[in-house]
């Protein structure tokens, strides 16, 4: 550090001078100084207008990290046939072949400001009536991974790399997709580094347990089942239905023994039992879950904007029920996906990824004030 050559006079001039005219605006009708808005790009600001983190070293003592996955790999263009990301995209209004999970994150960037820290600091009375969340953590939007159709192994590689960046810093990765696809390289950055087990909660109306072709939404969880971290035992997914799951992931299912409850079940026994249960799988010998939302989870009457869309779904009710049990753990990751902006109605989809997201920043800030690590 370079030694000051000015006086102490000067010195306590100059900071006399700042300091007092903050203190005289406060009486004065005149503007206060310009601050620079959180923009990551164009008009999309930060994710609730966190401080942007364009480096690595800007993630030093954060608690948690937004990162944009905008991937999307093979899409169904028919019952039988799927299409390449490289593919034409189909007509708005589609029926069946659905695309546009790639270009949904500046969306729900934008809706997240309803929910902006420029509001209160983060105060939402409904998750604690006292509690602020910037008193207790840090949030930083680490942007997008850097995506190119026709290159899916380097897109999930640079996917790896970042969220890796996340964990490295000792924060929490929460992730937008992209398609359903996301976890697999998410997982493999939190994954690789732990020592110990750690328990799965997936939302999904389809139970992903094909295992080609690969890298596409529905062979995720055979990939990551592949890396040894996570037992079937711990293994849970929750509103299953549809005719969209294949004989061969019934197979796979069976033998895997993992917990599958499908829609009607969840229904029957109410999402609080429901809960207690996948709470109880989940953290049986595991050191901290790791949940993914698929949003065609969701009854499309609550969640318009889905690529797979398929009635009989989880309810806004169901849902954040069973977000703030899941937010009150140990969280070591989570991922939201398959947002479709085409589908979309005023926007309300893109809210509800960020409403979510919002609400594991609750969680994590209240395990801090309360010294659970």
């Amino acid at each position: 550090m370079s030694k000051k050559v000015i006086s102490a006079a000067d010195e306590a001039k100059i900071n006399f001078a700042f300091d007092n005219a903050t203190e005289l605006l406060k009486n004065q009708k005149a503007r206060g100084e310009r601050i620079e808005l959180n923009i990551l790009r164009g008009d999309t600001p930060t994710f609730m207008e966190y401080p942007l983190a364009a480096k690595p070293e800007d993630l030093k003592g954060v608690d948690a990290a937004i990162v944009g996955i905008p991937f999307e790999g093979l899409t169904i263009q028919t019952p039988s046939i799927m299409a390449p990301p490289t593919c034409g995209r189909p007509e708005p209004g589609s029926v069946y072949w659905r695309m546009g999970a790639d270009v949904g994150l500046d969306n729900i960037r934008k809706y997240s400001i309803y929910y902006s820290v420029k509001h209160n600091r983060g105060y939402f009375p409904e998750i604690d009536k006292e509690m602020v969340m910037e008193d207790y953590i840090q949030v930083r939007d680490y942007g997008d991974v850097p995506y190119t159709p026709d290159d899916i192994e380097g897109n999930l590689e640079r996917a790896e790399k970042r969220v890796a960046e996340v964990v490295a810093a000792g924060a929490m990765p929460i992730i937008f997709g992209g398609d359903h696809t996301v976890p697999t390289p998410t997982l493999r950055a939190i994954l690789k580094p732990r020592e110990k087990k750690a328990g799965l909660i997936v939302f999904d109306s389809h139970m992903d347990l094909s295992c080609e072709p690969k890298n596409w939404a529905s062979t995720e969880w055979n990939q990551v089942l592949e890396l040894g971290k996570i037992s079937p035992d711990n293994f849970v997914v929750i509103g299953i239905r549809g005719v969209r799951n294949s004989i061969f992931e019934k197979n796979v299912a069976k033998e895997l023994g993992h917990r599958v409850i499908t829609i009607d079940e969840m229904k029957d026994r109410g999402i609080k039992d429901v809960m207690d249960e996948a709470i109880r799988i989940a953290t049986d010998g595991t050191d901290g879950i790791y949940m993914s939302l698929d949003i065609d989870v969701m009854d499309p009457s609550q969640v318009v904007s889905q690529k797979a869309p398929e009635f009989w779904g989880m309810t806004m009710d169901e849902m954040f029920h069973a977000v703030r049990r899941i937010s009150r753990e140990k969280v070591i990751g989570l991922d939201i996906n398959e947002y479709t902006p085409d589908y979309d109605v005023n926007g309300m989809g893109a809210q509800f990824c960020a409403r979510i997201a919002a609400e594991f920043l609750g969680g994590l800030a209240l395990r801090k004030r309360d010294g659970l690590k």
